[in-house]
């Protein structure tokens, strides 16, 4: 009867289950229990076997030890991860990309899931897979950030976004670099090109200002500032700009032609223009152009000499020399010979069209034609002595 009593107390205590039935499935959870913690202790073996082998660059077996722990522990974000970083070290991407997303799906907020993230928008840039880069990037931008790791990402999201041609975003991403690094010229000066590009030229030439402020000695700014300059008619700054240009690189044709070109603009002094047009003309001594401006701007007769000699087409050079005659004439009208050089000259002339009508108003005024007056008296002499001449014959 007790024995009975004692049974019949324990089944209530147990739910009214068998005490034998009791003390069974106690066992099945211990050895359950037991068998995942000898899983996970197996896993754990295998995985240090695996990261030995990693660190010694012997990949497949290091690949075999991870995959047998994960066989025992398919739970452990760290062999994920392990398992990721073996594939993408033996470029086997797509496997990597794989386990990195197991990775972080098993540990979403866990010590190592930035660096997840980053390798897989790495591995998603070397595939050009600009898309997947940048959303991955964003992702990265919404976890608890280093600043330098934040200045990294966005940068690397800038360049994806210009590469996209998605310029719009590339400036917010690069304007929000600029907020984190405001004194760093090399943010100030993406800012400025992508204002360029979206239009915003006032909002570029702020930024490009700001750089030159900060790095003084970045003539690549400076050149892009003197250039906007221009064609925004601010020629003074514009001048300036060049002209540091120019003493930092003499042998540039570009600085040379828009300091020439401004000068002219600014109605800077004829010997300024010349000194400039002198200096391009020994960077340049077959240009046509420079020799005849500088035959313009001098009126010299050496380079309307070599303009003769390079260009014998151009009806200016010859008509310059008929000028040059025409003035030592006009100096001194005893010197005939000066007269009929001039001539022979602006004749010379006449065969270029646009020179042609020069030419001959200056061949009327060193030899002007005869009035109608004049023509009728020559006529008359020349009759007269005709008849004279004919009389003379019928004497003899």
């Amino acid at each position: 009867m007790i024995l009975k009593r004692w049974v019949v107390v324990c089944g209530l205590l147990v739910g009214f289950c068998p005490f034998w039935q009791v003390t069974s499935v106690s066992a099945q959870d211990d050895a359950v229990q037991m068998s995942k913690a000898d899983s996970a202790k197996v896993a754990g073996k295998h995985r240090y076997f695996g990261s030995n082998y990693y660190k010694q660059g012997q990949l497949e077996d290091a690949e075999k030890q991870f995959l047998l722990s994960w066989s025992h522990d398919p739970t452990n974000s760290s062999t994920a991860r392990y398992l990721a970083r073996t594939f993408n070290k033996a470029e086997n991407y797509e496997e990597a990309i794989t386990w990195y997303q197991k990775a972080i799906e098993l540990a979403p907020n866990g010590k190592y899931t930035k660096g997840a993230y980053s390798d897989l928008a790495t591995i998603y840039v070397y595939q050009e897979k600009s898309e997947e880069a940048i959303a991955t990037y964003e992702t990265l931008l919404g976890l608890t950030l280093e600043q330098d790791e934040e200045i990294k990402y966005l940068y690397s999201l800038v360049t994806l976004c210009v590469d996209a041609e998605n310029l719009e975003k590339a400036l917010e991403y690069a304007q929000r670099w600029g907020e984190l690094a405001p004194d760093d010229p090399k943010v100030r000066e993406m800012i400025g090109k992508l204002h360029m590009h979206t239009g915003g030229e006032d909002e570029a030439l702020v930024e490009m200002e700001k750089v030159l402020e900060m790095a003084p000695n970045d003539q690549a700014t400076r050149e892009s500032l003197a250039g906007m300059y221009f064609k925004r008619g601010e020629l003074g700054k514009a001048f300036s700009g060049y002209g540091i240009l120019h003493g930092h690189d003499a042998e540039n044709i570009l600085y040379l032609e828009r300091l020439i070109n401004i000068s002219r603009q600014l109605n800077k002094s004829k010997s300024a223009i010349t000194a400039l047009l002198n200096k391009m003309y020994k960077l340049q001594p077959g240009n046509l152009g420079v020799i005849e401006q500088l035959t313009d701007a001098t009126g010299d007769m050496k380079w309307v000499s070599l303009g003769l000699k390079k260009d014998p087409r151009n009806g200016k050079y010859p008509y310059m020399m008929g000028e040059h005659f025409f003035d030592k004439f006009q100096k001194d009208t005893s010197a005939k010979q000066d007269s009929v050089q001039a001539l022979d000259w602006f004749r010379k002339a006449l065969k270029d069209p646009q020179w042609k009508g020069n030419a001959k108003a200056m061949m009327q005024t060193l030899d002007p034609p005869l009035s109608e007056e004049e023509i009728a008296r020559r006529k008359f002499f020349e009759g007269s002595k005709k008849k004279e001449e004919v009389k003379q014959t019928g004497k003899k």
